[in-house]
């Protein structure tokens, strides 16, 4: 008999359960050829003894193996090492070919860049700044865990690890609804509702569906950098527009309006991309009336509406919308966390049905068991009794880094505290250009963007966003003293 002692190794301390310990270790020897092919093994009771564990955990090693091909179980015989290896060993497509000895850096063939998108940059979330997000600490990750592996576990439930709903499970959409009705003031069912991966690929989807090559698409003057770039990569053509005060000056769109033909515009209504400004009740039933007189679709991208520090915000545009011009799209990336990547569109039924068949040619599906999870935890009660300790602590996180921002930098920066969202935008002063700036705060360890993301056209605004949502009030005040420094020691 083998040594099967010695053979097989079972660590105590090893995060690995040990009836795959066990089978990993048979499977290594049979590689190595140690254990042969056509080999008995010793029967459970046996080998539990041996390896002096339960017989139940030596059932589970043999039923893995037997699983994966390496053993056969024969009744009334025994069980056996197979007799042929189920891994397979590929063979060259050619004596005459070179064994490959390193992937080619660069394509054979000519591809096209485009180089008004800036190249993906990993955000350096392990070190302390002003990042433009949620905290991610804050996330009810144990909640979130429990309810995901709970969902997994109930059989009912393995259908969703097939193809389902193309426009989302109906169960989440149904509860999404039913949130959005309350919360505000839509009239929707499930069938207005289509989930994505994040609000990002809802953009990209209705901008195919909705737009041809050489349609105007009507922006803030300062936009969403990611927004303004979709439109124009499916061919549209965009017209900026003021933004003050009180949201986009929508007497200007009545003008752009009165010369030529536009397909929609892009608004975040709630507070404006980038500099946090409301669009104000009264532009926003103007720009309804405009969209129903001339035909223009209303893209209204509510990114961040749970997050609001005032009584009652004002309700999106959708509420009032009778003719359905608006398509309304969300996130929970925003509310949750960034990796939790579930966004939605809300608009009529046939342009949901649209976005679903052109969908099944980018991603035929979200991520079923994620959006059962969500769909619980909002029935429950957790999502909200999340968002409500979250906007407390952002709440007051704002207001300490806006106090601390105007008591060290009030002389270099102008700023507004945002009734709202999770950033502020901040004003520097010419004399202090925020690239330098920002370089040397990084070699610091502190992260602020140089806000060149922000100058559309001939803008050359020296302005940022101050995200506050990721920093503690002590990490923010570190922040902070550190641009101090940086500012004054220049």
């Amino acid at each position: 008999m083998l040594p099967w002692k010695t053979i097989i190794l079972i660590q105590s301390n090893c995060d690995l359960p040990v009836y795959l310990q066990i089978a990993n270790s048979i499977i290594q020897e049979m590689k190595r050829g140690r254990v042969g092919p056509g080999v008995k093994l010793p029967g459970t009771r046996m080998m539990s003894e041996i390896l002096e564990v339960h017989r139940k955990t030596v059932v589970r090693a043999y039923e893995e193996l037997d699983a994966q091909g390496w053993i056969e179980m024969k009744a009334s015989k025994g069980t056996f090492t197979s007799r042929e290896l189920p891994e397979t060993n590929p063979r060259r497509l050619s004596n005459r070919v070179d064994k490959l000895n390193s992937f080619p850096t660069q394509t054979g063939f000519n591809v096209r860049i485009d180089n008004s998108i800036r190249k993906p940059v990993l955000p350096q979330r392990n070190i302390n700044g002003f990042h433009d997000g949620p905290d991610v600490r804050l996330m009810p990750v144990n909640e979130l865990g429990r309810t995901y592996k709970s969902i997994l576990s109930r059989s009912v439930n393995l259908k969703y690890l097939s193809y389902v709903e193309i426009a989302g499970v109906q169960k989440f959409r149904t509860v999404l609804s039913d949130y959005l009705n309350s919360s505000r003031g839509l009239q929707t069912t499930s069938e207005n509702i289509m989930i994505t991966r994040g609000s990002q690929l809802a953009l990209y989807l209705l901008s195919i569906v909705l737009f041809q090559k050489g349609d105007t698409v009507i922006v803030g003057e300062t936009n969403y950098y990611y927004a303004d770039h979709t439109f124009e990569y499916v061919g549209a053509n965009l017209v900026r527009v003021r933004v003050d005060e009180f949201g986009i000056d929508v007497d200007a769109i009545e003008k752009i309006c009165r010369r030529k033909k536009i397909k929609a515009i892009y608004i975040t209504s709630h507070h404006h991309y980038p500099t946090t400004v409301t669009l104000i009740a009264a532009r926003r039933i103007k720009l309804l009336s405009l969209a129903e007189k001339y035909g223009f679709i209303i893209i209204e991208d509510d990114y961040d509406y749970d997050f609001h520090y005032m009584s009652s915000p004002i309700l999106p545009l959708i509420s009032a919308d009778q003719k359905g011009m608006v398509v309304y799209i969300g996130t929970l990336s925003k509310t949750i966390a960034p990796a939790i990547r579930t966004g939605y569109v809300v608009a009529p039924s046939n342009l949901i049905l649209e976005l679903c068949r052109v969908r099944q040619l980018i991603d035929t599906q979200g991520d079923p068991i994620m959006e059962l999870a969500l769909a619980e935890m909002f029935s429950d009660g957790e999502i909200k009794r999340h968002m409500k300790k979250a906007l407390n602590e952002y709440h007051r996180r704002r207001d300490s880094l806006a106090s601390y921002l105007s008591e060290k930098l009030g002389d270099c920066i102008d700023f507004k505290i945002p009734n709202g969202g999770l950033a502020i935008w901040a004003k520097f002063h010419k004399s202090i250009p925020l690239p330098p700036i920002t370089e040397k705060l990084r070699s610091q360890g502190v992260i602020l963007s140089n806000g060149l993301i922000h100058n559309t056209g001939n803008l050359s605004l020296n302005s940022t966003r101050m995200g506050f949502g990721w920093m503690t009030e002590t990490e923010a005040i570190h922040a902070i003293d550190e641009l101090n420094k940086v500012i004054r020691f220049r």
